[in-house]
This record gives C-alpha cells, structure tokens and sequence, in this order.
C-alpha cells in the first residue's frame, strides 16, 4: 500500500542541541532556525523503559503481543494489526486498549519529567503548562497508508501557535521502525491551509528533511508551525511505540479541547478510577489561572 507520508529526497541527519543545553540564546536561535529541537540521550533511559513496559503490558493483557516472546520486544501477535487513528468506526475492545494506557499513572507523569519541564521552561522564559491531552502512538507494521502524512500540529492544538510538541521514541527506533522527520525550517513558512500541507502541494523535491534513528532517552521538540510527518514502519513484526505532549506558556491561550482526554473515548473520571484520590496528578490543570479559549 502506498504510505501517506511525503518522498523525501533530501535528507540530513537532525541536529544535535546537546551543546546548547542551558544556553537560552542558543535555544531559541536554533530553534526558530530549523523550527525543532532535539537531544540525543536527554532522558534517562530507565525512566523510558518504565512506561513502555507498562503500556506494553496493557498490550499484553488485550492480546495484541505474540505469545512466548519477552513483551518488551513489542512484538505483535501474529495476523493483529490495529490502527488507533484511521481504523473507523473504531471497535469497542480498542477503544478500552488506548483508554487503559491513558489510565497509566507513568503515562500521565512522563511529560511532567523534571528535565523536560525545566529545558521548557528555559526556552519559553515563563511558567510552563503541559497540556493533560498526552498521546500514546502505537504503530503496528504492514499498512504504510497510515503512516502520519506531513502536517502542521497547530491545526488540531490550537491555542497559541507558540506551542510544542515534546516526542519522546520509548525505546530505539531504528531505520526500519521508521520515526518522525521534520522539514527543516518549516516554521519559517507561518500558519499554513492544512488541505495543502498534508497533500504535500506546498513541499517539493528541494525540501530539507531532518530524521535519523532514535536511541532510548532521546527527545524532538518542535514548534506548532513546524512542518512534520512520519517515516513508515517497514519491519515484519515490531510495534513502535511514542509519545506526545504539548507544552506552552500558561499565560497564553489553551483551546479547551487541549484539556480532555485524547480521543475522548473516555473522561478523567473513569481514567482516573484506579487512582489515589488525592494523587496531585489527578486535574491538576483546574488550580492554574489559565486563558481558556473555545475553537471551532
């Protein structure tokens, strides 16, 4: 099957912010330069490796994971394939797999890391809030029309255009796993027709695509404006797992919706009903004087 994700044929390897690490210069100059961030090995790995045990657990106990083969290795079942975005109507038993990671207590904290929270916080100089709508992508092999065609992630978060996207690869992700590239530059282009963006009308052969493989601890960051896509998952048999978060200034504007659960399959009351009850993870968006905004 032909993958939705734009050719690329100029491709560069992402470059490295490791030396600009508590440089606020440094960071926005290559940030509104190439429109991302990334840093290789920022996060510890054992702190990466707790949440993907955890969500591939989940997979585990709704049979997604072929039996007999340590459930780390995110290895499907034979014959499964699932597609959490464009499978619809969606089946009832998917829904309950995506809604019990949103349920994870570590899938909920992990955005909050200290060491993200603290480089965010560097970059935007000002408080930072971390949109509660955290997305888990769990891409199975084999049907490349669903890879993630290039787009802009301001048209789905709202709000401010300053906000980031934080990607975090739980685990390695090797060339076959595929990733996310990015169009170098791209936020230089400003808000752009989403029609345009995913047909790839505004992209050509001279576009300069950034992507290499991931290693466990490795973090990309990039702003909403910031043209990016990802690259398709080419292995017989291996689930790539990934996280989103979206990170902005708290005076700026939130669009309500960033406050729901991703999918809306289920609300914060049932995702939380296996929680403590005064855990200070649980609405902790509803104490901060927030510029909540309603898009249509």
């Amino acid at each position: 099957m032909a993958s939705r994700a734009r050719e690329m044929r100029i491709v560069e390897t992402f470059v490295d912010c490791n030396d600009v690490l508590g440089d606020q210069v440094q960071l926005r100059s290559r940030a509104a330069e190439n429109g991302y961030l990334y840093f290789p090995r920022l996060l510890p790995v054992e702190d990466v490796l707790t949440v993907r045990h955890e969500i591939l657990q989940v997979a585990d106990c709704h049979g997604l994971l072929r039996e007999g083969i340590d459930i780390d290795k995110g290895i499907r079942k034979e014959g499964v394939y699932i597609d959490l975005e464009y499978d619809k109507p969606t089946p009832p038993e998917l829904k309950r797999f995506y809604n019990d990671i949103l349920s994870l207590h570590s899938f909920n904290a992990f955005p909050h890391h200290a060491i993200v929270m603290d480089l965010l916080e560097l970059l935007l100089a000002e408080s930072t809030f971390v949109h509660p709508r955290h997305i888990c992508h769990v891409l199975f092999p084999g049907r490349f029309d669903h890879t993630t065609e290039p787009h802009q992630d301001f048209h789905p978060v709202r709000g401010t255009r300053d906000t980031w996207t934080v990607w975090v690869p739980l685990g390695n992700i090797e060339s076959d796993l595929g990733g996310v590239a990015i169009a170098r530059g791209s936020n230089q282009l400003g808000y752009l027709d989403n029609e345009f963006v995913t047909s790839g009308q505004l992209l050509d052969d001279k576009t300069v695509w950034h992507w290499n493989p991931f290693s466990c601890g490795d973090v990309l960051m990039f702003h909403s404006l910031t043209i990016h896509q990802g690259r398709d998952n080419v292995t017989d048999d291996t689930i790539r797992l990934s996280t989103s978060a979206r990170y902005q200034a708290i005076s700026e504007p939130v669009d309500a919706a960033a406050l729901t659960p991703h999918w809306g399959w289920a609300d914060w009351e049932e995702l939380y009903a296996d929680w403590e009850r005064d855990d200070p993870l649980k609405y902790y968006w509803r104490s901060l004087d927030l510029n909540t905004q309603t898009y249509r």
